[in-house]
């Protein structure tokens, strides 16, 4: 009958709530940063492609390839 009016001793399911609520947040923080590095390099390849533009189109073999076929100025 002693046990009728005395608490329950709740600390292990409290500390093991606690370690639970830490794991979470742990989870959720690394969740989190690997968001950030994949939203960054998305955005690296998207300025990559965006940076390249016409200059990946262009011959290497001319250092005025932007001006043309038309635009050579040697007498032949």
């Amino acid at each position: 009958m002693s046990g009728m009016f005395s608490k329950p001793d709740t600390s292990a399911q409290e500390r093991q709530l606690e370690l639970q609520r830490k794991q979470i947040e742990q989870q959720e923080k690394r969740m989190q940063e690997q968001t950030a590095r994949e939203g960054a390099a998305l955005q690296a390849k998207y300025r990559a492609r965006r940076g390249a533009g016409i200059k990946s189109l262009l011959s290497e073999d001319r250092e005025d390839s932007m001006l043309g076929v038309g635009s050579d100025t040697r007498n032949v």
